[in-house]
């Protein structure tokens, strides 16, 4: 158990439009360790502070754009004798794509956001500097974000939404002209765990027969269990577990659909013990049993 609170996101964000913005000043940003189960993004617009995140210290300056993923432990902290103002943006995918496609598939953003920040090289810094003349546009897409959230006008949503796909567009593309400038090192480190993490979803899809427990398959993706878990949210829009029975039905359905095996023989094939636990999960993914899946079907 970590020795830190972890918020959930319903503590923090509303469900039905998980998105925030807020304004941080010395006067009122988070001081203690903490975690949130959400992304955060948080961008200096003026002055400069003491970032820490995962026992590190980072010095952001106007500009930077520094990048908290899901479950990462992290505090603000002053720098003595200087002020700053922080613009604070937390939101789950969803508030922008409820199907996650339209985020997953910008996949230099999710490099910058999710991969990198795992990265426990000294050097590799988990912030982005943006030129200055992109800083103007980031600070007026922040400031539309900032009005709408508070204005609440009709339509404020997709105003919102709108405004926060151009701002991860942004991002995505700066971070792939920053790449650029970074050392062959970093870069590699970068594409290891992304690949590792989608490598992980291939070893389910191909052994999904077999008792897969969360821990082993986390760590074949480079990742913790609940970050693993949270990536497949992003990626696949399913946990770990919903997307392991999903595989798994999707061959059961296969094989009621090809093969003469028997429910039960199907069901130990695609890696369920108990015939009660298969058939209440097959009828949860398909609104059937698999007995009336395989009659309609023949």
């Amino acid at each position: 158990m970590a020795d830190y609170p972890i918020y959930t996101s319903r503590e923090m964000l509303d469900e039905d439009f998980p998105f925030k913005i807020e304004v941080r000043t010395p006067v009122n940003m988070n001081r203690y360790v903490h975690a949130h189960e959400h992304l955060q993004l948080c961008y200096l617009m003026s002055g400069s502070c003491l970032h820490w995140a995962v026992g590190k210290q980072y010095v952001l300056t106007k500009g930077d754009l520094f990048s908290i993923p899901p479950f990462q432990e992290h505090r603000l902290a002053p720098r003595e004798g200087m002020d700053f103002t922080m613009i604070q943006v937390d939101f789950m995918p969803q508030a922008i794509n409820e199907s996650f496609r339209d985020l997953a598939r910008m996949q230099t953003f999710v490099d910058f956001a999710y991969i990198r920040p795992l990265l426990s090289e000294e050097d590799l810094v988990p912030k982005m500097a943006f030129p200055p003349a992109i800083q103007s546009e980031v600070e007026h897409l922040l400031g539309s974000l900032l009005r709408e959230w508070e204005e609440r006008e009709e339509g404020y949503r997709l105003a919102i939404k709108a405004d926060l796909l151009k701002l991860l567009v942004i991002t995505g593309r700066q971070y792939t002209r920053y790449a650029r400038t970074q050392s062959r090192r970093e870069r590699q480190q970068v594409a290891l765990h992304r690949e590792a993490f989608y490598q992980a979803i291939a070893y389910m899809e191909t052994h999904y027969h077999e008792e897969l427990h969360l821990e082993a398959v986390a760590a074949k993706a480079l990742m913790a269990p609940s970050y693993f878990s949270n990536m497949l949210r992003l990626v696949r829009g399913k946990s770990y577990i919903e997307l392991l029975a999903a595989i798994r039905i999707q061959a059961a359905m296969e094989l009621l659909t090809d093969t003469d095996l028997s429910v039960t023989e199907i069901a130990a094939r695609v890696g369920y013990n108990h015939i009660s636990h298969f058939n209440r999960t097959f009828k949860k993914h398909t609104g059937v049993t698999p007995g009336d899946f395989r009659r309609h079907r023949s």
